[in-house]
């Protein structure tokens, strides 16, 4: 892991599903760990920053597959 923060999950050819290629303020549910962020614009798709706290809740790490649910919200 290293000195990083975060690392990221990446959702491809997003745009048509999210429907804009710009942030989008999401409920993700991360093998079941839920947090409220933003899906950014990241190379024609989107990525989701998790944080080291959930990657260590969860047991998972960079590299590793990870079951992502997403909820578009408001504001």
């Amino acid at each position: 892991m290293g000195p990083h923060k975060w690392t990221c999950a990446i959702m491809a050819d997003s745009h048509a599903v999210l429907g804009t290629g710009k942030a989008v303020k999401v409920i993700a549910t991360v093998d079941g760990e839920t947090i409220s962020t933003s899906m950014l614009p990241h190379k024609g798709g989107h990525m989701l920053a998790i944080k080291k706290s959930v990657q260590d809740a969860i047991g998972k790490h960079a590299g590793d597959s990870v079951s992502v649910h997403l909820t578009q919200r408001e504001g």
